[in-house]
């Protein structure tokens, strides 16, 4: 009986598909494993890379995860290159053939293209590692008679473990206030203050930095905010269009991406595409016409509130044939509930 997949196990599948492409191992007769170097030593009559994932260690960056989000590691990795016996006519000669292809490769495309890990999208990074003569002497000491072959040491950040069941995400803050009172028992009352939705401030694009993001704010009566309030027994969603202001080097093309939350996660929802026509977000010089946008179909059930999350992005191409990223806006929110 098959075992169940899991995102650990995607994660490093992922890195040796990497090689597969990076490498052209059909054309060139590299066969790639997962396993350890005593495993995939048997296969003397193939040119062979083999992953072995020794360690995995926490990301540093969760010191609270809760239980049922994701889980970020470090996985650590010695992948060995071991040429066919049969063909090789100077000992030695094609193990240092391919510990180069490898090393060239994450040398010069140390970003993995984008993973799919259930709902989440990572860019994994591979990190060379120098390795002591100690810490090689101990990972194939434990390979039996396993002969040493060259190996390279390698970190691949950050992978995600994921839960079985994910808890539920709270919804975001759209707007602020401050009441005060003397009354101690109505410390739990509704509150009766003023609240104030964030307004956007005056910013502008570098077109000469080429890792830009572009720069998005709400207009509403004449007002530049980062989030917006709708009463959806007066007003429905379907006919509510804000007017959005996008901000970069005109011309540039770059995606919605809608994130909708109704009570229990954020859900990515797919948008549509714009073109930026103006360099900057400047609230003293708001202009005349902003095209507004439709928002993303919500199920009007019993819930008392919803949450739309809006960010615009380009994609971006650091390294030339590298992985394109997508670079994001500041976020925009609206918050949706039913009034009395």
């Amino acid at each position: 009986m098959p075992l169940p997949d899991s995102t650990l196990h995607q994660a490093c599948q992922a890195l040796a598909d990497y090689l597969r492409s990076g490498l052209q191992a059909a054309a060139n007769d590299i066969h790639i494993y997962l396993g350890a170097p005593a495993e995939v030593a048997a296969h003397r009559d193939q040119h062979r890379l083999g992953l072995f994932f020794y360690r995995f260690e926490p990301s540093g960056f969760q010191a609270n995860a809760h239980p049922r989000d994701p889980w970020q590691v470090r996985l650590h990795c010695m992948i060995s290159c071991m040429a066919a016996e049969e063909s090789i006519d100077n000992p030695g000669a094609d193990d240092l053939r391919l510990l180069g292809l490898v090393m060239a490769l994450f040398h010069e495309h140390p970003l993995l293209p984008p993973v799919s890990l259930d709902s989440e999208r990572l860019h994994l990074e591979v990190v060379f590692r120098p390795a002591s003569d100690e810490q090689l002497n101990q990972l194939w000491s434990i390979q039996g008679d396993t002969a040493y072959r060259p190996s390279l040491l390698y970190e691949i950040a950050l992978a995600q473990v994921m839960p079985e069941r994910r808890r539920n995400e709270p919804p975001r803050v759209g707007t602020f206030g401050l009441e005060t009172g003397a009354d101690p028992g109505a410390r739990s009352a509704d509150f009766g203050g003023v609240l104030h939705a964030p307004l956007a401030r005056a910013r502008r694009v570098d077109p000469n930095q080429p890792g830009w993001a572009p720069l998005v704010c709400w207009v509403e009566d004449g007002d530049c905010v980062e989030s917006l309030t709708l009463d959806v027994t007066i007003t429905d969603p379907a006919d509510f269009q804000p007017a959005l202001w996008i901000a970069g080097v005109p011309g540039t093309t770059v995606s919605l991406e809608w994130q909708v939350w109704q009570g229990e996660r954020w859900q990515a929802v797919v948008g549509g595409e714009r073109v930026i026509d103006s360099p900057a977000i400047d609230p003293a010089h708001v202009p005349v016409a902003l095209p507004g946008i439709a928002l993303p179909a919500l199920e009007l059930d019993g819930r008392e509130r919803w949450q739309l999350l809006l960010h615009v992005s380009r994609a971006h191409r650091p390294v030339p044939g590298g992985p394109v990223l997508p670079l994001r806006s500041n976020p925009l929110l609206i918050s949706l509930y039913r009034g009395a």
